[in-house]
Order: C-alpha cells, then structure tokens, then sequence
C-alpha cells in the first residue's frame, strides 16, 4: 500500500468509525426531532409500578389517579401480567385554555414477567386513592407423590 492512503482521515481502519461518529453528530444536532419522539414516548412508562414479593404472593401497585376501573383491563398468563387501559383527556368548558398540560392521555399497556407462575383463580385488585393493587398468589409447587405398582398375575 502507498503511504499516502495512512495520512490522517484516509486510515482504512478508522475510516468507519468517522462515518458513525458523523451520523451520530448529525443525528443529535439535527433539527427534525422526530426521531426521538418514540424513543421518548416509550421511556415515559405509565402507569408507574412497584412489585414486592412475600412467602405466597406477589403484590403490584400501579399508580392510576384519576382513572376508572372501567377504563381498565387486567390479564394474568402463566408468570406474565398485563394491565391495559386508556386515561381519557379532562374535558373543559369551552373559552377555558391551558398554561400548563402534563398529565399523560391515551391508551396504555405494561406487562410484567413474574419469577413465578400465578394461581389465576387466587388474583384480586382493588382501587383506593389512584392506586391501583393486584395481590398474585403463587402456584403452589408440586409436592413429591409416591407410586405404587401394582403387579398383575
């Protein structure tokens, strides 16, 4: 190879990294923001959870404030629970504007993978002051079972 190609910026080695680092910049100084706006809409999760765990159950608070149960759907699958739903915009008189709007509306979906399978018959929620709580019980695990063979004459 002549050495005029190994001059600074025709290095073939780093030739792609200087490509990527100028699409990189171009992507952050760039004025079309349209691109981060999914990425932003799926960092911002709703409803906010926490998730603890006892001897016989698993027990997920969901922050929900003014929402309606009926607005709400809410599936167990084997170690997976889903909690779909839709914040409806507060309706205003008409002439009434906005200086400020950031509470969240439409429609939402989180679904959380559990350490363990859940009895889907021993699952309750209840609502109390824009909290949503699911209490999972646990399957219980399969106890040991001795067999007996019986022998045929």
């Amino acid at each position: 190879m002549p050495l005029s190609i190994w001059k600074r910026g025709h290095d073939p080695v780093w030739a792609d990294f200087a490509r990527m680092r100028k699409e990189l910049d171009d992507l952050v100084t760039s004025r079309d923001k349209s691109f981060w706006r999914p990425l932003w809409g799926e960092s911002r999760l709703f409803p906010l959870l926490n998730v603890t765990e006892n001897a016989d159950a698993f027990v997920v608070s969901a922050e929900i404030p003014g929402m309606k149960t009926d607005d709400l759907e809410i599936k167990i699958e084997g170690d997976t629970l889903s909690l779909k739903g839709e914040r409806k915009p507060e309706e205003v008189d008409q002439g009434v504007s906005f200086h400020r709007r950031e509470r969240a509306t439409g429609s939402f979906q989180r679904s959380i993978t559990l350490p363990r399978k859940i009895d889907g018959d021993q699952v309750t929620a209840s609502y109390k002051n824009g909290v949503l709580t699911i209490t999972l019980t646990k399957e219980k695990p399969l106890e040991p079972k001795q067999i007996t063979v019986e022998t045929t004459s």
